[in-house]
């Protein structure tokens, strides 16, 4: 296979630039305390907690049922670049519709919901391909390193449209709703697609690219999935990493999407506020993604990502018992090196443990082992928080995840899932 050049892995790692506003201002820090203080009516406020939670909740079945399949697509058609074309434009149309949406009513929150589904779903689901591109453009010596690369150019971006935001003073004051909230799904949208065009337009697609099969792709898709789930059983290690990931993932998701809440509800945080603080915490992710990133190459990428649960139960610790903002800035500094190390060595791991030709099928379950974990942990978390009236129990619950998670990984043994996915590329 033809080796990628230098353009073409700074044209992947883009990607990362591109799809980090949506996670940080649509997810994190805007709209989700926005939908829960404006979008919804004031008679459905006491559920503002689990409304929010089924509108993830709900983005996360799909991802979860629909990854797979299109991995399987992806791999058997050699279209890895369309299939992420189509699912950019589709969050970016989506995530512009929010900006219609009327405020403070039953048919704005609904319309709201839907458009956000749609859009995380799809945000979601381009992953499948885009981390199916890893394994094809970095060797397993330095997929760590170029994974922690992207995720830290991640940072850089949704520090970058973050600062926008601020500066142009887009963010709802209290008491001073405007219209200029409508701004920030649409700056959204197009920085998305922006930046998503180094990387379909420079990263060679290296896969052969075959003809429809008779029953089509769709029937296909299905038929590679069972072929997949075949397969796994020749890969114990990385399916034993997939049920650690799933369960990890879970508290993971949960608590990016509910930090904005709880920093608003339990420790006063305006929106502004909340723009300072993860204006600070995009910029303490970089070091964090970068230095995981190149340990998973230099050490192991299972006690990487072991030493990055560590920091996540810290950071679980440490919300239980904060009163005050300074204390949470420390706090959210230790969870913002955590989360980008995660990520970055969690994503290296499957790399390196998959086979080239079976990438875009086994990201697809790494997606859907992901995305089934996060239907569960924010359902629990708002259900908690509305049943016992605390945030902090809420968060308390989320520390089991990272513990069960800590105990799955110990069972991987990694040298043996390095071993068994080069004999794989050596047969193929």
């Amino acid at each position: 296979m033809e080796p990628a050049t230098k353009r073409e892995k700074a044209s992947w790692a883009m990607f990362d630039v591109a799809n980090s506003p949506f996670a940080t201002l649509m997810i994190t820090v805007f709209f989700g305390k926005f939908f829960q203080e404006h979008v919804v009516p004031r008679s459905l406020a006491h559920r503002a907690h689990s409304l929010w939670a089924i509108t993830i909740s709900s983005a996360m079945a799909l991802v979860a049922l629909s990854a797979p399949v299109v991995g399987a697509i992806a791999d058997h058609s050699g279209r890895k670049k369309p299939l992420l074309t189509a699912y950019v434009l589709v969050c970016a149309i989506a995530t512009c519709l929010i900006a219609t949406v009327t405020v403070g009513t039953t048919a704005g929150m609904l319309t709201a919901m839907l458009c956000m589904v749609i859009a995380n779903a799809a945000f979601e689901g381009g992953y499948v391909f885009y981390n199916a591109f890893l394994p094809e453009i970095a060797d397993k010596t330095e997929s760590g390193k170029l994974s922690g690369a992207g995720w830290a150019l991640g940072y850089v971006g949704g520090l970058s449209a973050l600062a926008i935001v601020f500066v142009a003073g887009w963010m709802p004051k209290p008491g001073q709703l405007t219209d200029s909230w409508r701004a920030i799904p649409l700056l959204v949208a197009g920085w998305y697609v922006l930046f998503a065009l180094p990387l379909l337009l420079v990263v060679k697609e290296r896969a052969p690219r075959n003809p429809p099969p008779p029953e089509g792709w769709v029937r296909q898709g299905f038929r590679g999935v069972r072929e997949t789930v075949r397969t796994l059983k020749d890969y114990p290690d990385l399916v034993r990493f997939l049920v650690a990931y799933l369960v990890f993932t879970d508290a993971l998701e949960t608590v990016l999407v509910f930090t904005a809440t709880f920093s608003g509800s339990v420790l006063g945080f305006t929106n502004d506020d909340n723009v300072k603080l993860f204006l600070i915490l995009n910029l303490c992710a970089i070091p964090g993604a970068l230095f995981f990133g190149q340990l998973v190459d230099r050490w192991s990428g299972v006690k990487s990502v072991a030493v990055t649960l560590v920091l996540w139960l810290m950071v679980v610790f440490g919300c239980i018992v904060v009163t005050s903002k300074a204390q949470f800035l420390v706090v959210a500094v230790i969870a913002a090196l955590g989360v980008g190390g995660t990520q970055a060595a969690a994503r290296a791991v499957v790399s390196r443990y998959v086979p080239q030709h079976e990438s875009a099928r086994v990201f697809g379950f790494m997606t859907l082992a992901g995305r089934a974990s996060a239907v569960v942990g924010p359902l629990v978390y708002g259900l908690v928080a509305d049943l016992t009236g605390s945030i902090r129990a809420a968060v308390a619950t989320i520390s089991l995840f990272f513990l069960a998670g800590l105990a799955l990984l110990a069972r991987v043994d990694e040298p043996r899932a390095l071993a068994r996915a080069k004999d794989a590329e050596r047969v193929q």
